[in-house]
């Protein structure tokens, strides 16, 4: 058995749980959008544990520059306003990079699981739906709600700013 085999064994199995084919099709989309949900979720942490000393040191100096070129700008001082205005953009900039990071992180499983469906169930009509709808309109919804539901239990993030 190859390992594609394997991949494809383990994620088909939710689908064969329940005697009902429509049934075990949707039961099957919901564990397989929860599990991608929570992958991702788990994604997120680690590349989020991995990022939290520079993204702390890329916020800190960001917030630094963006202090001194306020100073710079009472002083009058064009050039130097601008030399820390430009500091601070990169260092923003970098800060959003690592955000984005973490995005990518929380998503990549969920596109995983919806090519794997679409090439599973290629040309299947999606029961109890219209003739043109696919894996994406069966996926997305459970997949966005598991999300959802999975930021509601994490704690909400600490403020880098808040004194």
């Amino acid at each position: 058995m190859t390992p594609f085999q394997a991949v494809d064994a383990l994620l088909i199995a939710p689908f064969r749980v329940l005697p009902n084919p429509e049934a075990g099709f949707y039961f099957g989309v919901c564990v397989l959008a929860l599990g991608s949900a929570a992958l991702g979720w788990a994604s997120k942490a680690l590349v989020a544990h991995a990022h939290r000393v520079r993204r702390t040191r890329e916020d800190g100096e960001a917030k630094r520059r963006s202090e001194l070129s306020f100073q710079a700008l009472k002083m009058n001082n064009k050039d130097a306003y601008l030399a820390q205005n430009h500091l601070a953009q990169e260092h923003y900039g970098n800060a959003l990079a690592l955000s984005a990071g973490r995005g990518a992180a929380l998503l990549w499983p969920g596109m995983i699981v919806l090519a794997w469906l679409s090439w599973r169930f290629e040309g299947v009509s999606m029961p109890y739906l219209w003739d043109s709808a696919g894996t994406v309109s069966v996926f997305l919804p459970p997949y966005i709600a598991a999300l959802w539901a999975l930021s509601r239990l994490d704690p909400k993030p600490t403020n880098p700013y808040a004194p």
